[in-house]
């Protein structure tokens, strides 16, 4: 596209909606690449939010900003029982797209997204920022270059509180009157963060590792008596995967837990050694074997090594911006892949390979048996 600024529009305008104006406005990388033509929000206040924006079109509808001159791609951030038609309509009508998570709410959307990017030789990016935090990627470059060796096992946690999103005014106690939520439409697996950056540490962002069984939990004892405020979905998930390789994973997702502060955490081990990083943006530890030799203590032989931003930054460069820079880099690659005719990283098919390990995860701990994941072919 040469120099030209990839014009966008916004579809939503709650908090995500405004973070991406804001990242793509200041953020160091993204800075002078995009413009903000149009909007949609069905909401007033949000209606008069976008109209505070100059020169930017406030869209009557899905299908008005859509309609609008001279516009290149969007991004969604509406709630996720939208993502899916929104996403193909967007495609169909000749528009990058860039889509918040989760990617669809069942299987049949998923296919119809995958032939929608086909048809239409648009790039659709999934917004699974979590799987571009520095030790995420660091992790899956240890293994994609085999410094440890083929990977054995991965684990990943995004516990985080949610229960302002179900509270009138987001805060309040069991006496603060429920509002509905859209986290209720899912299982927390479903809803991300934990599924991808386990695929990335266990095939590189390249060639993030699909999960092709599933054997999960869900429980509802985060709730207040052991009444979840998020019902009728769980509050707590812990799921089990496996990948053809052997290889195995565990995540753990939470819409309710008594835990502060969010706990965001990526761990992989290899053949030849292990990287941990017990909470992301803080150092995590490599541990590189030598051979297969025992000490005295009976400890495996080899070297522990700190990783903090200094050494993380030998193998991915640091970036400025929200979480932990890891935004930025995912914009940046659906940027890129708009400017120089590539594929994104998390285009269609890997993002397929995500989202049903989070459907089939949920379908696992309702009926209390493994389920088998469709792997969808991620080859570019």
């Amino acid at each position: 596209m040469g120099n030209k600024r990839i014009t966008y529009g916004l579809v939503g305008y709650g908090l995500e909606g405004w973070a991406h104006t804001l990242e793509l406005k200041i953020a160091p990388l993204l800075r002078g690449r995009t413009k903000l033509i149009t909007g949609f929000d069905p909401d007033p206040k949000y209606q008069e939010k976008l109209s505070k924006h100059k020169n930017v079109k406030v869209a009557q509808s899905f299908e008005d900003l859509l309609d609008t001159p001279d516009l290149d791609a969007i991004i969604v951030c509406s709630p996720p029982q939208f993502h899916a038609d929104q996403v193909i309509a967007g495609l169909e009508a000749g528009k990058h797209v860039y889509s918040e998570v989760p990617m669809a709410l069942n299987a049949k959307e998923i296919e119809m997204i995958i032939d929608a990017e086909e048809k239409s030789g648009k790039k659709y990016q999934l917004g699974e920022n979590y799987a571009f935090f520095s030790e995420v990627l660091y992790a899956g470059n240890l293994i994609s270059s085999e410094k440890i060796g083929p990977g054995v096992y991965a684990e990943s946690e995004y516990l985080h509180d949610v229960t302002y999103r179900w509270r009138q005014g987001k805060m309040g106690g069991p006496d603060t009157p429920r509002v509905d939520s859209w986290y209720s439409m899912m299982e927390p697996m479903e809803y991300a963060h934990t599924i991808g950056p386990a695929q990335v540490a266990l095939g590189g962002i390249k060639s993030p590792m699909p999960f092709i069984e599933a054997k999960s939990y869900i429980n509802s004892n985060g709730g207040y008596e052991g009444n979840p405020i998020c019902r009728p979905s769980g509050s707590f998930q812990v799921a089990l995967f496996r990948t053809e390789t052997n290889a195995i994973a565990k995540c753990a997702n939470a819409f309710v837990i008594a835990r502060e502060p969010t706990r965001m955490m990526i761990q992989v081990i290899g053949r030849t050694g292990s990287y941990e990083c017990y909470k992301i943006g803080r150092p995590g530890r490599l541990f590189l074997a030598d051979g297969h030799e025992i000490t005295q203590l009976r400890h495996r032989k080899g070297r522990i090594k700190r990783v903090g931003k200094f050494e993380l930054s030998k193998r991915v460069p640091l970036r400025l911006g929200t979480y932990h820079g890891a935004k930025p880099r995912i914009m940046d690659d659906w940027l890129s892949a708009i400017e120089k005719d590539l594929t994104p990283a998390l285009n269609a098919k890997v993002a397929a390979n995500m989202c049903m390990a989070g459907i089939c995860a949920a379908k696992s701990a309702h009926q209390n048996s493994p389920v088998s994941i469709p792997v969808y072919n991620s080859k570019r």
